[in-house]
This record gives structure tokens, C-alpha cells and sequence, in this order.
């Protein structure tokens, strides 16, 4: 199995190049990240360190460079319903695309609900969430998203770079 760089950006080091670019492109964005805030013990000896805390939305992000797993949904489910926050499920790079979040049973049945990760226009002080597109995925090519997937993406780790 190949194995991802760790990369430092603004003094952190992460676990993979993939988490470093969603930093940044919550930093250009305007989105508050707390990077491996804590762990938990979701019991049956099950431990699980969530990627990111995003502070101003009360929600969790997890980075992940394919789809998930039946065992990460299960995990994640757990997370989401143990702390009765939802968690943001982030696949891939940055890109101008809806991306999904799950929420605590208690609030929508349901695994993977929409919620876009696009510029929060207000959101996140207002209401503590995400703006959610009008439609599809091309409604949320907000000039700030654009930037910060531009950013995200062109971002340079390699040889002592500092993203």
C-alpha cells in the first residue's frame, strides 16, 4: 500500500498532503480548523481521531482520498451520534462540488445528507452551518470558493515548502 507525505503547513503536520490542502483551503475561505482536535473511544475497542474541528459550524470534517468504507461509515456514525454534532465528509481535493455531511439519527435518517462545502455567504455566524447550493453543483462556483480551490490545489509542499 503506498503510504502518504507528511506535510507541514503553518506549523502542523499532517498526516497527508490531502488534509494540508483542505487547511489551506479552509484558511483562504475564512473557515476556522482546529487540525486532530481529539480522540474517542467509540467503544467495542474502537478509537477514532477525527481530521478536523470546524469551530464556527460545531461540525466535524473528515478527509479521505477515496470513498469510504463500510468500516469509516460505521466509525463516523458512531462520532456523529456520540457527540451530536454532524461530521463533513471531504473526498478528494478541494472542488467546486457539492460535498456530503452526516447527521446525528435524532436529527434526519440517514447517512451522507447534502450539505455543500462552499462558501458559508453569512452561514456559519448566523447559523452555525454551511451554505447549502440552490441546485447543482455549478450554483456553488462562488468567486471565494474558486480562490480557495485554486489555492488549495496549486498549493507546494514539496522540498521544505511550506504550502
Amino acid at each position: 500500500m503506498i503510504k502518504p507525505i507528511e506535510t507541514i503547513y503553518k506549523g502542523r503536520r499532517f498526516r497527508s498532503r490531502l488534509e494540508a490542502r483542505w487547511a489551506v483551503y479552509f484558511d483562504v475561505v475564512g473557515i476556522k480548523w482546529e487540525y486532530e482536535k481529539e480522540g474517542y473511544n467509540l467503544g467495542d475497542g474502537i478509537f477514532y481521531l477525527p481530521d478536523f474541528w470546524l469551530p464556527q459550524a460545531s461540525m466535524w470534517a473528515e478527509v479521505k482520498g477515496r470513498e469510504l468504507t463500510e468500516i469509516e461509515i460505521e466509525k463516523i456514525k458512531r462520532l456523529v451520534n456520540g457527540t451530536d454534532y454532524p461530521c463533513l465528509v471531504l473526498v478528494g481535493p478541494p472542488e467546486i462540488k457539492v460535498y456530503y455531511a452526516t447527521l446525528p439519527e435524532e436529527w434526519e435518517d440517514g447517512f451522507l445528507n447534502d450539505f455543500a462545502l462552499t462558501n458559508y455567504h453569512g452561514y456559519l455566524d448566523d447559523e452555525n452551518r454551511f451554505y447549502s447550493c440552490p441546485g447543482s453543483d455549478e450554483d456553488c462556483g462562488f468567486p471565494d470558493v474558486i480562490r480557495g480551490v485554486l489555492a488549495a490545489r496549486s498549493a507546494r509542499f514539496e522540498h521544505g515548502e511550506r504550502g
